[in-house]
């Protein structure tokens, strides 16, 4: 009752709208989460009957829920998992329960195989808590979030035959599952998923994410697609600064005469039109393209790239899936932990002793990014030049 009554609170101060911040960075919701879902979720567990993996592996055609309620670049690479799981149950049924954050990339990844998409209001939680006990029974319920509380809330509130997530260190969050994985710094993301996968029975055969784009050729021929601006919390610790986006663009097509596009969402427009204005004003041919495209169509376009230089961001896991040629600039986070997922990637990282230093998405204490001040423009092209 303490617990139902705090989120109460949380959906009466309507923290999306009334702090004019988004669910994924809101800091309150994150000391929410914390200080109300630690206590919660181990006085829940308390009353949870473990299961045993037993109990379903003999299940022909599975129901399933996916959690995953952030981020888009997590979502691409946990798609992979969603092709596992119909390798071995081509005829499953999978929920995948999101948040607003990702709720678009879900819905264009129902293509493979996704029956049912369930989007969970942060800011009104009580709705949402009696939205996802009408989903019904599921066999499995898999929560593939490491450190957000409310995800695990999520996975008691359903009904299953077995629920599995991750423990992870200090995040005091895994006492209502029937079994966990450990979540770890040590391997790539796609792999703590993968744990999961096995814990719950499932046959691994290590695939990576891949998307197809049905769609013709959208834009000409000889042209390199930069995406500058990353997403998430911490994102400007992640930036290479405006001046070498623009000192890059500009090497390129005095050197190859090649289009630079500009890549992002809706909200980057504004700030992609100023140095799309000032190389223009230098006769450089670029063209801000953000938000012009759906999914299907991003794809082609990164596709068809001479290369894409892309900072840690979700269009970077996008652009791996599309097997894109792409150079990946990581400063804060580990090439080991988010690198692409590609045989056509390449990392370019400046190496500094103190990074990485993000590792949730929320944990660096640094107020300056010196790894990524220290990628320069040569090292870069560098790169580039090999591949163009």
């Amino acid at each position: 009752l303490w617990g139902i009554a705090l989120c109460c609170i949380g959906e009466n101060i309507d923290i999306g709208k009334g702090m004019h911040m988004g669910e994924r960075n809101n800091p309150l919701m994150k000391k929410m989460d914390k200080w109300i879902g630690c206590p919660l979720l181990y006085a829940l567990g308390l009353f949870h009957r473990k299961r045993t993996v037993k109990d379903v592996t003999n299940v022909i055609n599975p129901r399933i829920a996916i959690i995953k309620t952030a981020g888009i670049g997590d979502t691409i690479v946990l798609s992979a998992i969603v092709d596992e799981i119909k390798s071995v149950y081509p005829k499953s049924s999978i929920t995948w329960i999101c948040a607003a954050n990702n709720l678009g990339m879900v819905n264009a990844l129902k293509y493979k195989g996704i029956d049912e998409v369930f989007c969970f209001e942060m800011k009104s939680p009580i709705k949402s808590f009696k939205g996802i006990k009408l989903l019904g029974n599921f066999d499995y319920v898999l929560d593939f979030a490491p450190w957000a509380r409310i995800n695990a809330v999520i996975s008691w509130g359903l009904s299953a035959k077995f629920k599995a997530g991750f423990k992870r260190k200090k995040m005091y969050r895994h006492y209502v599952y029937d079994a966990w994985a450990e979540h770890l710094d040590t391997r790539h993301e796609i792999d703590n998923y993968r744990e999961i996968l096995k814990i719950a029975g499932v046959n691994i055969k290590e695939l990576i994410p891949s998307f197809q784009s049905n769609v013709s050729s959208l834009v000409e021929s000889n042209y390199v697609v930069f995406h500058v601006y990353p997403g998430g919390s911490l994102s400007t610790l992640k930036r290479w600064s405006e001046e070498k986006w623009i000192d890059l663009a500009k090497q390129i097509n005095d050197i190859y005469g090649y289009r630079i596009l500009f890549s992002g969402g809706r909200n980057d427009s504004a700030a992609l039109n100023g140095i799309v204005s000032q190389l223009s004003l230098e006769c450089v041919k670029a063209v801000n393209i953000a938000g012009e495209y759906s999914l299907q169509e991003m794809i082609n376009v990164l596709k068809n790239a001479k290369a894409v230089v892309s900072v840690d961001t979700g269009i970077m896991h996008l652009a791996a899936a599309a097997e894109a040629t792409l150079i990946a600039l990581l400063g804060p986070t580990a090439d080991e932990r988010w690198g692409p997922l590609s045989d056509k990637a390449i990392v370019v990282s400046s190496k500094e002793k103190c990074s990485p230093c993000i590792s949730l998405g929320f944990d660096s204490v640094c107020k300056k990014a010196a790894c990524m001040e220290n990628i320069s423009v040569e090292m870069v092209l560098d790169v580039l030049k090999k591949i163009l």
